[in-house]
This record gives structure tokens, sequence and C-alpha cells, in this order.
């Protein structure tokens, strides 16, 4: 659908001062004259606006030879933003609104492709089970309403977004599929960060650009969780207390390797029986609030938040104080997930257990 009156659509937003404002903001350094001409084509195809944050500039590590003789190299590629296709699609004119929901194993659910229905039930007051998919449904006026449905065995990664949040991560990727089902003439080939591999996914740093290991040896060092960090002042403000994160968690890769083996051998019951100190937010609506006071939602949402302003700038004055508090969130979230609830364990009123 060709749309000339969406904003950041029609060639008279693309001046030539637009373009050299999106290649000093938006753009990684090294991207080539060839790969920024087909960002802003795909910009344009898309009608997803860089300087609003609907879409990003991102570098990726890829193999173009193969296994036997690996050539890593470094690309810059278009990647949409799910906001931003979301707010692109408010802009059609026939948009009637979209749905999406994750699903459990003891939800009742009957999808209904050829009428483009969805009758979704479940007990909030009940166990769920194990979570087994998502579907989206996408409305348009006039038409029969596009309905997709995902299997999230098939689309869960080895991310350590996909380990904390599944029910987020599966719920985006349903919105997305049917977006680009609804709409392939704008959004048809286009893949959000939460859909793409490990190996795909995520800015290249420059310093691993430049060197010739794949992607798969470096994943441990990047998955490396530092140590707690000390309590920041609550009315320090998100480049303050960046700055003050900094230097504790500085020394986070040489502690890692003995951290990882502390807690390898620690069983979750002794991990929750003696206080530890707490990582302190260091950004986002909960900043200098203690991760422990966060219920397991609001850390899920700083924890995402904060892969989305990475992704977003990566090479920000604060991103590497940043990525070390995340470091520290993460692995709050990580014991959270080790430890079981205390009302976990307990059985139901009225179950059988």
């Amino acid at each position: 659908m060709a749309d000339g009156n969406v904003p950041g659509n029609n060639s008279s937003g693309w001046t030539s001062e637009r373009r050299e404002l999106i290649r000093r903001t938006i753009c990684p350094k090294g991207i080539s004259e060839d790969e920024f001409a087909l960002f802003l084509e795909q910009c344009k195809r898309s009608g997803l606006d860089p300087l609003l944050k609907e879409a990003f500039c991102v570098a990726r590590r890829l193999n173009i030879g193969n296994r036997e003789r690996p050539n890593w190299v470094t690309k810059h590629e278009f990647q949409p933003s799910e906001a931003g296709m979301l707010a692109r699609a408010e802009r059609f004119p026939d948009f009637r609104g979209l749905q999406a929901s994750a699903v459990f194993a003891e939800d009742e659910i009957i999808v209904d492709q050829g009428k483009g229905e969805v009758v979704h039930r479940f007990n909030p007051a009940k166990r769920k089970g194990s979570l087994v998919g998502a579907w989206s449904r996408v409305v348009r006026d006039g038409k029969l309403p596009v309905v997709v449905w995902l299997d999230f065995s098939g689309y869960v990664q080895q991310t350590p977004l996909w380990a904390k949040i599944p029910t987020t991560m599966i719920e985006k990727c349903a919105r997305v599929a049917a977006l680009r089902k609804a709409y392939p003439e704008a959004f048809g080939g286009l893949y959000v960060r939460e859909e793409l591999p490990a190996d795909e996914a995520g800015e290249v740093p420059e310093q691993e650009a430049q060197s010739t290991t794949p992607p798969a040896q470096a994943a441990p060092a990047q998955a490396t969780r530092a140590a707690p960090a000390t309590a920041l002042p609550a009315k320090t403000s998100t480049r303050e207390a960046l700055e003050l994160a900094q230097p504790v968690s500085a020394k986070a890769p040489e502690a890692a390797p003995m951290l990882k083996r502390v807690e390898e051998k620690a069983p979750a019951a002794q991990a929750s029986a003696a206080p530890r100190p707490s990582t302190v937010v260091a950004f986002g609506p909960y900043k200098g609030k203690a991760a422990s006071e966060l219920s397991d939602a609001e850390l899920s949402e700083t924890i995402d938040m904060a892969n989305e302003k990475l992704q977003e700038q990566p090479r920000a004055r604060w991103a590497k104080a940043m990525r070390e508090n995340l470091a520290l969130l993460e692995a709050e979230s990580e014991l959270r997930c080790r430890v079981p609830l205390q009302q976990d364990a307990a059985p139901e009123p009225g179950s059988d257990g």
C-alpha cells in the first residue's frame, strides 16, 4: 500500500540535511555508502522513521563462508522496532486494531483462521502450566481479520531476554508476524530483534567487529554476570547514577569466573537463606530503587527497556555503564528464576494438591 502522506515516507521529508543527521546520529560508524543508501530506501518503503526510533541501523556479524572455512564480516542492516511497526500500522487508514496474547497449557483456545476469529479463555486464579505459544489478530476495514499462531518451541531463542521474559517475547513476535502478514507491502521481509537468532541479534562492539572470533565463541563473555553494586542515592539523575555505577562494576569481567563457580555450586535454598546486597537500578522509571524492591514484571520491564535503549544508542557515553548495570539486573532476575517462591510451593485453595 503506497502511503505518500505518511510523515517520513514522502520524498520531501528526505532532504540532504535529514540524511546527514540520520547518518551522524542513527547509523554506526563504518557504514558504507551502499549500506546507508539501502537503509534509507528501506525506511522509505516501510514508512518507519529512524529519527523517531521506529527503525535502527544495526551492525551484525555474518558468516559469508561455510563451517569449514568461516568468513565473518560486519554488515550494517535495517532493523525495525515493534513499537515502530505498531505506530506505522496506526497510520494506515484501514487499520482497526490488533490483539495478542500468550497461551499456556491450561488455557482453552480455539483459533479459526478461516473466519479470522480467536476464542481464548483462561482462569487467572488457576495454575497456567507451561508456555506453549501466542496468537495475534489484526483487523482491517473491509477485509477478513488476519490471525497468526506461533508455537513457543519454534520461536524461543537462546538469549538472555528469551530466558527472562519469554511471555513478553513470544507476544511481541506474534504481533509483528501478524502485522507482516496483514501489510506485506510495507512490512514483508522485516524482522525485529526478538525474532533473530542469538548470533544475528544486536549491535556488534567495535573491538569485536575488528576480530575474527565467531559470535558463538564470544557469547560466553557477553553473558558474564557482574558482581553486586553498592547502593546509589535515591535522587540521583540517570547520567549521575550510571557514572557512579561504572566504577563499582568495572571489575565484573575479572570477578565473573569466580562468581559463576559460586553460583553453580550454591543450591537455591542456600542462596535465599542469607541476605545479599541488592543492585540499584540506575536508569528508567525505577532508577534509585533496589532491584529487590521491584516485582518480577517491573524488573522484566526495566531489563527490556535497557536492551532497547542500548540497541538504539549503542555508542552513547552512558552505554558501557548501562550494560554493566543491566548485567546486575539480569543476574538478579536469573536468581529469582532459580529460587522457587514460597507461594508457588504451597497448593492453591481448592486444588487437589
